[in-house]
C-alpha cells in the first residue's frame, strides 16, 4: 500500500510492502512539513498555537476559490523531478505577502478565505501526489497517518480523488490522529510478528529517526 504520513514534522509518501520489514520512502517535503506550515500561517493570522486546528476550522467558513495560492513543485521540470515530493515554504511566503499587501493597502483580510485557500493549496498537493503514487505503483490502497490526518479537507479531498482513481483509503479515527500509545503498540506488534531481533536497552533515542528504520525493544 501507499502510506501518506503527514504531521508537524513529516510529509512523506511511502511504498509499504511490509510495515515491519519493507518500507521505501518515495518522496517527502523539501522544506516545511504540512502541519508546520499550517502552524506558521496560523501564527501569521494571529490564531492560537498550535494553529493547525484553528486554520482548519476557519477554512470551513471561507471560500477556497477566493484566492489562488501556488502549489509547490507542480509545474515544469520540478513536476517530474519531484513527482512525489512536497514544498510548502513558497506557499507560506505567498500567504504572508498576500496578508501584508492587503494590510498595507488598508484592506480587511478575510481570515476564513485565506485559511480556505491555503488549506486547499496544501491538500491539493498532498492528495494529488499520494493518488499518483498509488496509480504509478499499482497499489490499491492509501493508508494515512500522522497528526495532520485529522484535517477535514485532507480527508474529504483524498477520498474523492482516490475514489475517482479506483483506490481505497484507510484513515484512523480522529481520536488516533494525535500522539497515542496505540499506534506505537500496533507497530511493535508487527515487529514481533516479523521476528525482528530485539534491540538492547542501550540504544539512543532519535527524534528524527527515518520512517524506514525501526527498533524493537527487548521483552521482559
Amino acid at each position: 500500500f501507499i502510506g501518506l504520513v503527514v504531521s508537524g514534522g513529516h510529509s512523506s509518501i511511502l511504498l509499504v510492502d511490509d510495515i515491519a520489514t519493507d518500507v521505501q520512502e518515495l518522496g517527502g517535503t523539501l522544506d516545511d512539513a504540512a502541519g508546520e506550515a499550517f502552524d506558521k500561517v496560523g501564527r501569521l493570522l494571529g490564531l492560537p498555537y498550535p494553529g493547525g486546528p484553528h486554520v482548519d476550522r476557519l477554512s470551513r467558513e471561507g471560500d477556497r476559490g477566493a484566492i489562488r495560492f501556488p502549489r509547490g513543485l507542480a509545474a515544469g521540470k520540478d513536476k517530474e523531478r519531484h513527482k512525489y515530493d512536497f514544498s510548502f515554504s513558497g506557499l507560506k511566503t505567498a500567504v504572508a505577502r498576500y496578508v501584508e499587501g492587503a494590510q498595507a493597502r488598508g484592506e480587511q483580510v478575510s481570515a476564513p478565505d485565506v485559511c480556505a485557500a491555503f488549506s486547499e493549496a496544501v491538500n491539493d498537493s498532498l492528495t494529488a501526489k499520494a493518488v499518483r503514487a498509488a496509480v504509478d505503483t499499482g497499489c490499491s490502497t492509501i493508508v494515512v497517518g500522522g497528526g495532520f490526518s485529522a484535517n477535514s479537507r485532507l480527508r474529504e479531498l483524498l477520498v474523492a480523488r482516490a475514489d475517482e482513481a479506483g483506490v481505497a483509503v484507510r484513515m484512523p479515527p480522529l481520536r488516533f490522529c494525535t500522539d497515542n500509545g496505540a499506534q506505537i503498540a500496533a507497530l511493535g506488534s508487527e515487529l514481533v510478528r516479523a521476528g525482528l531481533p530485539a534491540s538492547d536497552w542501550g540504544f539512543s533515542p532519535e527524534s528524527g529517526m527515518p520512517l524506514t528504520r525501526t527498533y524493537a525493544a527487548p521483552m521482559g
